[in-house]
């Protein structure tokens, strides 16, 4: 099924968000860039549910930025997407392959507000999607404006971005100390949460097979997650096709999922609670196949950005997350979105 005719499995993994009020929650990005596949597995792990729906935004969206003098823009490329607590995409792919991601990073120092045009860290994802064809363009976009922190569903959500485009360039994008910090380059293949992406990979080097001695950690701590993630991704075989890209970004992402009603096993983190996977999402970025299943359902549903109109004028369209009774490719099933 993650293709799209007669194939069926059940995605589950893991995103991961670090330490929210004393509460572990969970984010993890994978980026799978060999022998022309580019895939994106991505995970989200979340206290409460986000009540997610897919999303289809055509060219020419009137928009703006959500937070006192904001940007104002038009996009220029349409896009699939997740919206997530009804405030903004957490997750998406456009049509020209660019894929964004939003996880959590508690330790994210937004900078000081001063006089750019301001968006709110619940939109970047979509001003990406919106603007950017490529990694690079992203990165050259994200310094025309300033992304600024707001609250949602009563709380300030700090976070982090990953990018990455059809031929596998790849970046994401933190704020530390009040700076907006930016990795570009193959390092920046896995994302997970806390510490910030430098700590991780130096702590990675701990680890066999990136100079260490260290055997792999099996807790949901965002630390091990990375260095699994990190380990599988470096010794899977080279793919002999798209459908075995997409099979190993799934096996390593399930390596670092969270199960429903798991206990939590890390050491790192104190709390009796265990936030779920609610939802993983695949971003084929050569094929345009955007594919998306929630962890309460055994079925796998999938976009095809082929077939999908996304010419100016066009309808914005949705579809509930929530719906276990869809399955396959469910381009067609798409609601136009009420005024």
């Amino acid at each position: 099924m993650f293709k799209s005719k007669n194939i069926a499995f059940a995605l589950v993994a893991s995103l991961s968000i670090g330490l929210l009020n004393n509460q572990a929650i969970a984010c993890s990005r994978v980026l799978f860039n060999s022998t022309g596949n580019v895939v994106v597995g991505r995970t989200m792990d979340l206290y409460m549910p986000d009540h997610a729906k897919l999303m289809i935004y055509p060219r020419g969206v009137a928009r703006n930025g959500g937070v006192p003098n904001s940007a104002k823009w038009n996009a220029k490329y349409g896009s699939v997407a997740v919206n997530s607590l009804d405030v903004g995409s957490s997750d998406g792919i456009n049509e020209k392959g660019l894929v964004a991601n939003l996880l959590y990073l508690h330790e994210s120092q937004y900078e000081k507000r001063d006089t750019r045009p301001g968006v709110s860290n619940a939109v970047i994802v979509q001003y990406l999607l919106d603007n950017a064809a490529t990694v690079n363009e992203a990165l050259a976009e994200i310094k025309k404006i300033q992304i600024v922190s707001i609250k949602a569903s009563g709380r300030e959500w700090p976070l982090h971005v990953s990018l990455s485009d059809e031929v596998g360039d790849s970046a994401v994008i933190e704020f530390i100390d009040g700076k907006m910090v930016i990795h570009h380059g193959p390092e920046t293949a896995v994302m997970t949460n806390e510490p910030p992406l430098d700590w991780q990979l130096n702590n990675l080097k701990n680890y066999k097979y990136f100079g260490g001695k260290e055997s792999l950690p099996g807790d949901i701590d965002p630390a091990s997650r990375f260095v699994r993630a990190s380990a599988f991704l470096k010794t899977s075989p080279v793919p002999k096709s798209t459908q075995e890209a997409l099979a190993q970004v799934f096996s390593i992402t399930k390596t670092v999922s969270v199960p429903l009603g798991a206990h939590n096993t890390s050491t790192a983190i104190e709390s009796e609670d265990t936030w779920p996977t609610l939802w993983t999402t695949l971003a084929d970025s050569k094929n345009r196949i955007y594919y998306f299943n929630a962890s309460d359902s055994p079925n796998m549903v999938w976009v095809d950005l082929k077939k999908v109109d996304f010419s100016k004028g066009a309808s914005i369209k949705s579809l509930s997350g929530e719906d276990s009774t869809i399955s396959g490719d469910v381009t067609s099933k798409f609601q136009t979105l009420k005024k």
